[in-house]
This record gives structure tokens, C-alpha cells and sequence, in this order.
């Protein structure tokens, strides 16, 4: 596009209005007018922003012309406002997310966009975070050799089921849940770091034993057609210190990845590859400025590791190589947006500053992270296997 898109958002909660600051800031972007039921919330978020307020995104859509629209409604809400945007005409949509918390409502987005031959972006933010890319370069470069193994816990203090939106928090975490609330972000995740490969089995449980209201957690096995497996559990009745504890580990037959993406109670955040001991000095440098140069600040290092257990020890003092992080590896806060900003500018999933990293998300993978997190959902309440496409 040569002239400045012209930007609505609905829904003007936490994300919502972050969207909305961001937008206002980029220099190609008008930000123009803001849609919330609760008109407070949008007149307060458009005065600090210099923009028009509507109390529903229809008399929005009706009066504005615009090239962009953001929703970011609650979790089972994105259904209306997003079919909506592409009826009255807008050719790019920006979604929270997940996808959609229903197949009813998954189908209907899909086909929407698919009819409306629209752009379509999901905001699975996760993949700019610097330790993300980097785990991705670890497995996509053959660091770990083939891996077979990984595990996955997110988690939630209570106090997000039960106190994170005000008076309206039960309503809508009953309509979400860990499922969709938490493992949508793993789901997404996965596919980004072990692509091409795709879930094909999944087995799940779950439970309702404190909240009632919707589920406590939820505890399952991703096969991939790749032949990984990935244990993937969140839940969201922990009484910890913490908002969130997010733990991965994936083992290979070469190495070990070890992310605290947000430690948990006497655990640092980190990250730390143990990778293949074949690699010399020069080749280990040789990735880290690779790594560098997609943003990723990682040290390298060659060690000898000695593994014991008080009296118990299993061999070392071999050198072997590692790249590590040590803290918090997050990106700016919504650096998701700009490049999709960026992508709509130049008419590709590919923008130049998402090089070499695939393609950023977009419908296929909205559709895809619902039909995985779906499958945990049905696989929960059958008790069997569900098989994916």
C-alpha cells in the first residue's frame, strides 16, 4: 500500500488497547476510530489517542471506511466482529488470539475470509520473542539432531480465572479455558519451532474439581506425523506468587533445550541448548551470529559438565558445546503488529524483517492451533485418541 491504512480496533480491554497504542505510533498507520460495548472504555482510550469512539463495532463499521481492523474481543467472542469487518469491506483483519473457542464459530471466520479473499493475521505474539526464535533456529538447524521428546507446562495463578477482568471474569473464563486460553500460545509454538511437521494424534484429559465453572487444567500428548511427542499441560488454579510459570524442555538424539520462559518459584528464567558435542568452536560461533543477526543474543560456550547427585555420578569431563540465555527473552511489547503492519505494506507473509523465519500467522494457522486445541478438548471428554487430518 503507498498511502497510510486506516485502523479500527474492537474490543478495548488489555490487548485491545495495546493494539491501539501501537497503532498509533506508526507513522503508515491512521488510527482512526475505537469500538467497545463499554463506551468509557473506548471514549478513554480515543481521547488519549485523538480518535473516534463507538460503543459497538456496527456503527463503527457503518460510518468508517477502513483498510485494517484489530479485534480483540474476549476469547469466545471473535466470531461476530470479525465476520462483520470482512462483510462491511475491510480487506485486512488482525485477530487475538485464539482462532475461535467453537467449530461452529472457526468454520464461519475461515470461510469468511477465505469468501472475502481477505488478509488475515492472528497474533500469536509469542513468535517474536528472541528465545522463541531461537529455539526454532536450534531445531530447524539440527542442533539437537532428531527430536523425540519435549514437555510443555503453562500455567496461571488463580487469580486469572477468577479475578483478572473485574465483575466479568467468571462469564468469560466459562467460556474459554486453559485449552484455549493457554494452550493455544504452546500449540502455535510447536508448529512454529518443528515445521513442517503437523500434530496428527492427540490424547487429553482434563478436570473440573475447584473452579466448576470451566475446567481446571488440562493434560495432554501431541504426536506429531514427524514422530515427536510433546506433553503439553496448562492449568489455572495455582496459588503461586507468580501470574504465570512457562516451562519447555525438548530432547533430541543430540542434544537437550531447556527454556524458563517465565520461571516458577527458586527458578530463573533462561534458556540453554546443549547441542550436538560433535560441533567444534568455530562452527558454535558460527551459529551464534547466526542468531545474532535474527535479533538473538546468546552466549556460547564450550564446558565440561560433570553430572552428579551427591555420592552418584554419570561420567563428564567431556567438552561440550551450549548456547544460553539467562533472564527474560521477551520482545517489545506488541512487535507482533509492526511486522504485520509491514506485511500488509509490501503485500507478503514474508515481510524483510521476518526473514528466513516462515511465513507469519495467518489463517492456516489460526485454523490449524483451533483443530489441535479442539482435538485436546473432545480427546478430554471421550477419553480416546482423536486423529487429525
Amino acid at each position: 500500500m503507498s498511502s497510510k491504512i486506516r485502523a479500527g480496533v474492537i474490543g478495548l480491554g488489555i490487548l485491545g488497547s495495546s493494539h491501539a497504542d501501537y497503532l498509533a505510533k506508526r507513522p503508515d498507520v491512521d488510527l482512526v476510530a475505537l469500538a467497545d460495548l463499554r463506551m468509557e472504555a473506548a471514549e478513554a482510550v480515543a481521547q488519549r489517542l485523538g480518535v473516534k469512539a463507538y460503543n459497538n463495532y456496527e456503527s463503527m463499521l457503518a460510518a468508517e471506511k477502513l483498510d485494517l481492523v484489530v479485534v480483540a474481543t474476549p476469547d469466545p467472542l471473535h466470531r461476530a466482529p470479525t465476520v462483520a469487518s470482512l462483510e462491511a469491506g475491510v480487506p485486512n483483519i488482525l485477530q487475538e488470539k485464539p482462532f475461535a473457542t467453537t467449530r461452529a464459530d472457526a468454520d464461519a471466520i475461515y470461510e469468511a475470509v477465505r469468501k472475502h479473499k481477505a488478509h488475515f493475521f492472528i497474533n500469536f505474539a509469542n513468535r517474536v520473542a528472541p528465545l522463541d526464535i531461537a529455539t526454532r533456529y536450534a531445531v530447524q538447524a539440527g542442533l539437537l539432531g532428531r527430536v523425540v521428546y519435549g514437555e510443555s507446562r503453562l500455567d496461571d495463578n488463580i487469580s486469572v480465572p477468577t479475578k483478572m477482568w473485574g465483575s466479568r471474569t467468571k462469564d468469560w473464563a466459562a467460556g474459554s479455558s486453559t485449552a484455549f486460553f493457554l494452550l493455544s500460545h504452546v500449540v502455535d509454538l510447536l508448529r512454529f519451532y518443528f515445521a513442517p511437521a503437523e500434530v496428527r494424534e492427540v490424547y487429553a484429559i482434563s478436570q473440573r474439581e475447584v473452579l466448576g465453572y470451566t475446567p481446571d487444567l488440562y493434560d495432554a500428548f501431541l504426536t506429531f506425523d514427524s514422530g515427536l511427542k510433546v506433553r503439553v499441560k496448562a492449568e489455572w488454579i495455582k496459588h503461586i506468587d507468580d501470574l504465570v510459570e512457562f516451562y519447555m524442555c525438548f530432547s533430541g538424539a543430540d542434544g537437550t533445550l531447556i527454556y524458563n520462559k517465565r520461571g516458577a518459584f527458586g527458578c530463573e528464567p533462561g534458556w540453554r541448548a546443549n547441542i550436538n558435542k560433535a560441533i567444534d568452536a568455530q562452527t558454535l560461533l558460527t551459529h551464534q551470529t547466526r542468531l545474532a543477526e535474527l535479533g538473538v543474543n546468546v552466549a556460547a560456550k564450550l564446558h565440561r559438565p560433570s553430572p552428579e547427585a551427591g555420592a552418584l555420578k554419570a561420567g563428564g569431563g567431556e567438552l561440550l558445546p551450549a548456547l544460553e540465555f539467562y533472564g527474560l527473552g521477551y520482545s517489545e511489547w506488541m512487535a507482533l503488529d509492526g511486522l504485520f503492519i509491514d506485511a500488509i505494506q509490501e503485500d507478503t507473509l514474508t515481510p524483510k524483517g521476518w526473514q528466513n523465519l516462515g511465513p507469519l500467522p495467518s489463517l492456516e494457522d489460526g485454523m490449524r492451533q483451533f483443530q489441535v486445541v479442539d482435538a485436546i478438548v473432545r480427546s478430554a471428554e471421550i477419553g480416546k485418541v482423536i486423529t487429525l487430518d
